[in-house]
């Protein structure tokens, strides 16, 4: 007798540590669910609409994104480096020139940006000004980001700010980090709950139908946040980077070296500063494969040229590698390539994967989707809830009126 009982006293005792541990999952879920549902309700909607900001801002400020391009394209253009000085006269002299996004289509501007110290705030104001590639003309400048009214801002910058700090300057954007890192854990307690332990997959994956209500909004509630797991997973991680940069390059630093982009300074030679347009043909002629995406202006004195660029990388995949050039030399100081397989390479694979920009527009319009399951989560897991509180009470009235002999109330 207890050789045969031992086994079956063993199995019970697995069996039952296995539901304590899916009670903690689940309450897991259920919390930080319940409290973060809303904020991660807007930072997805806000992420959903940022996924297309280039195409957002262009569609509402047409008269400076938009110039007329004659047929041969882009060999057109004027000399970037009249272009870049075209900016420079369009702005303060006690200010410089940051990085700039280049035109992805012929019929695009280059997008400068610059700041200006706002003496009432006390803080630097982000300008923008906007420059015809093919007529090194001004088309317009605007207030980016105001650091005194968040109505002052472009439509774009306020999105940006939502989703990044929820509108509050530094402590929102740690607030957006932390809620990232607890977001991941939000899914992978998802996915535990979500593992069909007795093997059955095919129902693991399928909806029921027909159905009640109930059953729907769960199947609904399971197979949208499952459907797009990769893509969360690599959109929550890369968020973290972007609002926790220290502590997350802190962490990578315990696996693997990073280099820090302040180390890749210009060394002052007494000769004219390089041009932009030779120190863009120097990432040209290193890195053919690449097309330029931004680029930042060096800084004065010891500043390089920082040259992002987009290439492919097999299977379908663009990545990114950003390129920093001497001011002065004009040499390549340092190249990060995500291809490396070092911390810097790493670090690189970030962007492309938090825009969707890794896979191209199938990948942009991943994140999305993504973005939108947010709220659509948060609102079957909130009726869910309610579906399940309802039910536990109407359970325990019935069992005190079982429990309650006649007369003894």
């Amino acid at each position: 007798m207890t050789s045969i009982g031992l086994p079956r006293v063993g199995a019970a005792r697995r069996q039952v540590a296995l539901w304590s541990w899916r009670k903690i999952w689940l309450k897991t879920h259920l919390w930080l669910g319940l409290a973060l549902g809303l904020f991660l309700s807007v930072i997805g909607l806000t992420g959903s609409a940022l996924v297309f900001f280039q195409e957002i801002d262009q569609a509402l400020n047409p008269q400076l994104r938009i110039v007329a391009a004659p047929p041969e394209g882009r060999a057109a253009w004027r000399p970037l480096e009249e272009i870049a000085d075209t900016a420079r006269r369009a702005i303060p002299a006690d200010s410089y020139l940051g990085w700039c996004y280049w035109p992805q289509n012929d019929d695009g501007t280059f997008l400068f940006y610059y700041r200006v110290d706002n003496p009432r705030s006390g803080k630097p104001d982000t300008h923008q000004v906007f420059v015809d590639p093919y007529l090194a003309k001004v088309t317009g400048t605007r207030v980016w980001h105001s650091s005194e009214n968040l109505l002052e801002d472009a439509f774009v910058a306020f999105l940006f700010k939502l989703h990044y700090a929820l509108l509050v300057s530094g402590i929102g954007d740690v607030a957006v980090g932390i809620i990232a890192i607890l977001a991941f854990v939000s899914t992978v307690s998802g996915v535990v709950l979500w593992w069909p332990r007795n093997g059955k997959w095919r129902n693991a994956f399928s909806v029921k139908w027909p159905a009640r209500s109930e059953r729907l909004n769960y199947d609904l509630h399971r197979l949208a946040g499952l459907f797009l797991l990769p893509v969360a997973l690599a959109v929550l991680l890369s968020g973290v980077h972007f609002n926790l940069p220290q502590q997350f390059k802190a962490v990578v630093e315990s696996f693997s070296t990073l280099t820090q982009p302040e180390h890749y300074r210009s060394v002052a030679s007494g000769s004219a500063l390089v041009a932009l347009d030779e120190a863009i043909a120097t990432a040209t002629r290193s890195f053919p494969d690449g097309r330029i995406y931004a680029v930042t202006m060096p800084k004065p004195n010891d500043g390089a040229y920082i040259v992002d660029q987009l290439f492919p990388i097999g299977w379908g995949l663009d990545g990114r590698r950003t390129i920093y050039i001497d001011q002065f030399r004009g040499d390549i100081l340092q190249a990060n390539d995500p291809l490396s397989g070092d911390g810097d390479g790493f670090i690189q694979w970030q962007w492309p994967l938090h825009s969707g920009y890794v896979y191209g527009w199938p990948g942009r319009i991943a994140v999305f989707l993504f973005g939108l399951s947010w709220p659509l989560l948060f609102a079957t897991g909130f009726l869910r809830w309610l579906q399940k509180r309802r039910a536990h009470n109407v359970a325990s009235a019935r069992r005190v009126n079982i429990q309650s002999p006649p007369g003894s109330f």
